[in-house]
């Protein structure tokens, strides 16, 4: 897969604030691609693994989604607030998650969105979860692989996005990736 960049990331940072949506199945390279982005944005990482750790103790107890979101939506405030720019760190493995997150959030933050869609093979990801601290089960992984590969499910830039980036970390130069879809200074 190649990776070709085609858009500027920091486009209109004056005139918007800038969401940036990590779209890839548990252990894909959400979390690594998250903290390059943040690096290179300036921008605030708001995950849900950190929720669910602060709010049940875990980061593996799902809890009630509506309280989850509820402190999401919260936290993605704050960030917009503060620094105008942020990374949301999750599978958002389904449409309607993706489009969900983009619309609640639009009539209180006008923002430009960008998506960060993780193509790392499923072989990789598995392998990648046995090195995990907290692991997720295989069959999990597998499911929301398959959903973001199934042309009814994949990312789309119609879903919100003033463009979706596709890396693939498996190739071991991530950082590299994320830094070509940004212009050269």
């Amino acid at each position: 897969m190649t990776f070709t960049p085609s858009c500027d990331p920091n486009c209109c940072l004056t005139e918007s604030t800038h969401g940036h949506v990590l779209i890839g199945p548990p252990a894909s390279g959400k979390s690594t691609a998250a903290q390059h982005l943040s690096l290179r944005l300036n921008a605030t990482v708001v995950s849900t693994d950190d929720l669910r750790q602060e709010l049940w103790g875990d980061p593996s107890i799902q809890g009630p989604w509506p309280k989850l979101e509820r402190r999401l939506h919260q936290r993605i405030h704050a960030a917009i607030q503060d620094k105008g720019r942020v990374i949301v760190d999750a599978t958002h493995a389904k449409p309607r998650w993706r489009r969900r997150l983009i619309q609640e959030l639009e009539p209180h933050h006008p923002m430009i969105w960008f998506g960060w869609w993780l193509q790392t093979p499923l072989e990789t990801c598995l392998l990648w979860n046995q090195w995990r601290r907290r692991q997720v089960p295989d069959e999990v992984i597998v499911r929301f692989h398959a959903a973001l590969v199934h042309p009814d499910t994949a990312p789309r830039k119609e879903e919100g996005f003033h463009h979706l980036h596709r890396l693939d970390p498996s190739r071991g130069d991530l950082a590299e990736q994320i830094d070509a879809a940004f212009p050269q200074s």
